[in-house]
């Protein structure tokens, strides 16, 4: 891949624009001593785009649906009055255990 300053680049741009678009490969451009961008073929970029977005779709997990998953059975305050009943219990045998 070819390199140039950003100073060389700026100069010379309408020659690296007909260059890419004659595929001669991407251009990249430094800013001291580093890339800072790469001049590519739209229809390259266009491509990598799709490829980018068909990865993300496969790379991420659907939403969780719960609705109409799952039905109530019972009474949810007295499972709930329960629940309180056993955390009672819990703290009282972790008190009594650190006696």
């Amino acid at each position: 891949m070819k390199q140039l300053s950003l100073t060389e680049a700026r100069a010379q741009l309408s020659t690296l624009v007909a260059e890419v678009d004659k595929g001669q490969g991407p251009i990249a451009i430094a800013q001291r001593s580093k890339v800072r961008a790469v001049l590519v073929d739209p229809d390259w970029h266009g491509r990598v785009v799709e490829e980018l977005a068909h990865y993300r779709k496969l790379v991420k997990p659907p939403p969780l649906k719960l609705q109409g998953s799952m039905t109530l059975a019972g009474d949810l305050d007295e499972a709930l009055a329960e629940i309180k009943k056993e955390r009672e219990r819990s703290f009282d045998r972790l008190i009594t255990g650190l006696k």
